[in-house]
């Protein structure tokens, strides 16, 4: 049986990149606080049909301070590594107990498509999987 070729690997899950993603508007409430919106209708017969019974797809965040301040960390060029690090920092928190709060998150923020994460070059090497 023949090997199968090597796949690419991140090596460090932490050196990834936030990104927000094209569609999702930011605001700032009174209080300083960010919202978060998404307009994600479907396409086609669906879409089609929704806009005829006036569905709104529109999904909204509203972020607490914690949330605010991570969201303002995101610039398309730091890593989650940073990020993670500034937060422990100005929350005066573990940053172990802070790399676990920020990981959930970011997995929250992106099941609901109002979070990117990129790969910066450099960070795959190639494994080989039996």
């Amino acid at each position: 049986m023949a090997k199968a070729a090597p796949k690419p690997t991140v090596t460090d899950p932490l050196a990834v990149i936030p990104l927000q993603p094209e569609g999702v508007e930011q605001k700032r409430d009174s209080r300083g606080m960010i919202h978060l919106r998404l307009h994600a209708e479907p396409p086609g017969l669906v879409g089609k049909v929704a806009r005829w019974m006036h569905y709104d797809y529109t999904r909204k965040v509203e972020l607490d301070e914690y949330g605010t301040y991570y969201y303002s960390l995101i610039d398309g060029r730091t890593p989650l590594k940073k990020i993670i690090r500034k937060m422990a920092e100005h929350l005066g928190v573990s940053r172990d107990e802070t790399e676990k709060s920020v990981i959930l998150f970011t997995k929250k923020l992106m099941t609901m498509n109002m979070l990117a994460l990129k790969v910066p070059e450099g960070a795959y090497t190639s494994e080989a999987h039996s």
